[in-house]
């Protein structure tokens, strides 16, 4: 109910205006969205690049109601897949499932993903399927198998979030198609029935799927910035004989860049998720619900220009 509410409160243009208006948000807003529109995003992604990090692309936003949004939605990523294209940019474009259509028809959605791949497959670009609460999960999996047999292991991955319970198996079945899967804890709040609530057990779940993705995963893509899972993962890529470039970790644009630019340094491949577009307040949002409460002092050690990086987004 509160990150509804606040999502909710996030697409109002008013309170984009409030964010915008207000120096430090305006300033963490800077950090951590690609901006307004697609030219933002590809500057952001083009920063990225030349610091040697890869990214993805990201038309923000999820669950639209109306048919022509959706539609919208799928124009906003084929547009980026083609820019990428035609910039040569090192990046990905993510789509979620619900912006481009599925709370208003399955069949809509499905019509709208294979209008995008079937760009990524005339441009080269790859496409990764997010995934979203746990409600979608079945439905999503559906579609990317179908998508995944029709493009290719190349043209299209997928998202797996390892705080999902009974649901381990998804990653297995995944792993025997040779899927391309970017690893997620998971970062929907929901009930306790359907994930793993306590720290302890999101972190044990995580820290298991990583062994699983880097011992028997194609391209695996850890997604995290948390030092105790890079480090985990660090001492898996020795163990199991894997090459720096054999898997890549993914951040979010903005999270922890001295980390960033330390694993490049370090040969290790990262990849930045880059959110741009009209929805992105409601990102920043989900950013600021996660600074612990204190004050100001928290908002401004983050805004850009300070040493202090940011504990996670």
């Amino acid at each position: 109910m509160i990150r509804k509410a606040a999502n909710l409160l996030a697409r109002q243009a008013w309170f984009r205006k409030f964010l915008l208006g207000t120096p430090v948000l305006r300033d963490l807003a800077g950090r951590f969205v690609g901006g307004d529109d697609l030219a933002s995003g590809a500057r952001a992604a083009r920063s990225l690049n030349a610091r040697g990090i890869q990214a993805s692309l990201n038309f923000h936003g999820m669950h639209v109601l109306e048919e022509g949004e959706a539609i919208a939605s799928a124009d906003e990523a084929i547009q980026a897949l083609r820019l990428i294209r035609a910039e040569n940019l090192d990046s990905h474009v993510s789509v979620k499932l619900t912006k481009i259509g599925l709370d208003v028809d399955p069949c809509l959605c499905r019509a709208q993903l294979i209008r995008v791949l079937d760009t990524a497959a005339e441009t080269g670009v790859f496409v990764r399927m997010d995934m979203e609460e746990a409600v979608y999960a079945d439905a999503t999996l559906r579609l990317f198998e179908d998508m995944q047999d029709r493009y290719g292991t190349e043209r299209v991955g997928l998202v797996i979030q390892s705080y999902l319970r009974h649901r381990s198996g998804d990653l297995d079945r995944l792993m025997a198609r040779s899927a391309r899967i970017r690893l997620v804890k998971g970062g929907y709040r929901e009930s306790a029935e359907q994930v793993f609530r306590a720290k302890a057990e999101v972190d044990a779940a995580f820290l298991s799927d990583i062994e699983r993705l880097m011992t028997r995963g194609a391209s695996p893509a850890i997604a995290t910035h948390d030092s105790d899972a890079i480090a985990w993962t660090l001492s898996l890529q020795q163990r199991l004989g894997l090459g720096k470039q054999d898997f890549e970790f993914q951040m979010l644009y903005g999270v922890k860049p001295e980390l960033q630019d330390r694993l490049v340094a370090d040969g290790y491949r990262v990849r930045c998720y880059i959110p741009y577009g009209g929805d992105w307040a409601t990102h920043l949002v989900g950013c600021l619900r996660r600074i612990p409460a204190g004050t100001l002092a928290h908002l401004t050690q983050w805004a850009p220009g300070r040493r202090r990086a940011a504990s996670g987004c």
